[in-house]
């Protein structure tokens, strides 16, 4: 009895697993599903590949001058044109000092010139008197003495200083008047009515020419290889065409442009950052030209220069997005497959890069970032519009 227990349980338990697994069917196959990333593509170009080389600097004036008093005296006079932001045009009347003891002093050396005239004559009349006097009377040569040659000399050289002495008094009369040396704008001012200027120690003003704008532009090593620079050497300069140079700077929100060219070259290389500077030249600065609401290129300006560069002959410029570590881009073929493409870079910029080699006109660039990618794998493509 006590075996046939254990069985009876064993079997009901088989019977009952037997049921079970007659109502459970096979499990149901799956078909595993692939997941193909969509990309955004983009058909290349060849073009000419003009590099370019972008740098920074602060716009200057090409002449800058301090204006000195050269003689003493009260200021009488100060232009309008003298106070600081004001334009001023060669040969302008900027600044009188008063004029009284310098036309004294000219007057003064008037009639000492007009006394040393006086002698002058009166001893060349005494000196030819004295020759004709020893040919009547004297035996032998004369002597200078007997001539009165020394006294002669002596009334000539008064007559020379006494010239002198009224050329500087005039001189410092002229000075008692400040012109314009060239067209100009006014940096800042420095004296006003009634104030005492000393000679070559008081500064009036400070004031820089508008004809022409500056910008020094440093460049790397690597970057000067890529501009025709103007280069000067002991016969003379090279006879390179001048690269332009386009000059940017945002004012109240918006991008306004300038356009000049790259003037010359310094002549040494900065012993610190081994950098070479240019020197942008823009013409008329604050001009309108055909922007007629652009604001002046003004002095103190920060800019940033994008100089033209050499050119390479035909290529393809890229979003700078597109390319990917080690020099390589994503194509994607006519199987729409991702192709992992090596490319030949001669200049990477902020936005775009400038490729020689790899690439093909009609080629498809992939513009989508991904985050695993094999080399082969299918992808959904999403065509836009080629580059210009």
């Amino acid at each position: 009895m006590k075996i046939l227990l254990p069985l009876a349980f064993l079997g009901v338990t088989a019977l009952f697993t037997i049921l079970i697994l007659s109502f459970v069917g096979e499990p149901e196959k799956k078909e595993v599903t692939k997941i193909v990333p969509n990309v955004e593509v983009m058909s290349i170009e060849e073009q000419p590949l003009q590099l370019t080389v972008v740098s920074q600097g602060t716009v200057q004036a090409r002449t800058e001058t301090a204006l000195i008093a050269e003689v003493s005296g009260v200021v009488e006079f100060v232009s309008s044109k003298l106070f600081a932001g004001s334009f001023f045009k060669k040969g302008d009347l900027l600044l009188t000092i008063d004029k009284i003891e310098y036309e004294a002093a000219l007057a003064n050396a008037k009639g000492m010139l007009a006394s040393a005239k006086l002698a002058y004559a009166q001893e060349e009349a005494l000196s030819a008197q004295a020759m004709l006097d020893w040919k009547e009377m004297g035996r032998g040569e004369p002597n200078d003495l007997v001539l009165r040659k020394p006294q002669l000399e002596k009334a000539a050289a008064d007559r020379e200083a006494a010239e002198a002495a009224v050329a500087l008094a005039e001189r410092n009369l002229s000075k008692t008047e400040v012109i314009a040396p060239y067209d100009g704008r006014v940096k800042s001012k420095f004296v006003d009515i009634g104030q005492i200027v000393n000679a070559r120690m008081t500064q009036l003003a400070l004031v820089y020419s508008v004809d022409v704008a500056e910008v020094r532009l440093p460049i790397s090593a690597k970057d000067a290889g890529r501009i025709d620079l103007p280069e000067v050497y002991r016969d003379g300069k090279s006879d390179v065409p001048l690269s332009s140079v386009t000059l940017s700077s945002e004012i109240g929100g918006e991008l306004w442009s300038w356009e000049g060219v790259i003037d010359r070259t310094e002549g040494v290389i900065n012993p610190t950052t081994r950098q070479l500077f240019l020197i942008a030249k823009v013409e008329d600065p604050y001009a309108r030209k055909d922007q007629p609401n652009r604001p002046p290129l003004k002095v103190g300006q920060f800019v940033t220069a994008e100089i033209q560069g050499k050119t390479l002959g035909n290529g393809f410029v890229i979003p700078r997005s597109t390319l990917k570590p080690g020099n390589v881009v994503h194509m994607v073929d006519v199987f729409d497959r991702l192709q992992i493409t090596p490319v030949t870079v001669v200049q990477a910029g902020v936005e775009e890069v400038f490729v020689s080699e790899g690439l093909s006109t009609g080629d498809r660039i992939s513009l989508t970032q991904l985050g695993i990618v094999v080399d082969g794998m299918d992808v959904l493509v999403e065509e836009k519009e080629p580059l210009p």
